[in-house]
């Protein structure tokens, strides 16, 4: 590859890598206060004190799957917060003016 065009191709990937070519997250919605007052709730929440409880440090079998239940208890605890308080969970599904077109 010629000199010259390595200095282009150098100037430019950083470029591309700015766009959302390569699966960039979109921005993140701020969270409302009901959002952040159910996500402390779920962490205090009787079930992830019962895990917690469960705890066997240094034992990483135990670590692995006190985490992934975490995760599962976290967000069904959040998601009952929400719900009890008349909300929907963030994010969804986008409408398509296109598919309503045609």
């Amino acid at each position: 590859m010629r000199p010259r065009r390595a200095a282009r191709l150098a100037l430019l990937l950083p470029l591309l890598g700015a766009c959302s070519w390569f699966g960039a997250p979109a921005p993140a919605e701020p969270e409302t206060q009901d959002q952040r007052e159910c996500r402390q709730e779920a962490r205090s929440s009787p079930a992830m004190k019962a895990l917690d409880r469960q705890r066997m440090p240094g034992n990483t079998v135990n670590d692995d799957r006190i985490a992934q239940e975490a995760r599962v208890v976290m967000a069904r605890a959040y998601r009952d917060c929400l719900r009890a308080r008349g909300l929907a969970m963030p994010g969804g599904v986008e409408r398509n003016d296109r598919a309503e077109a045609m």
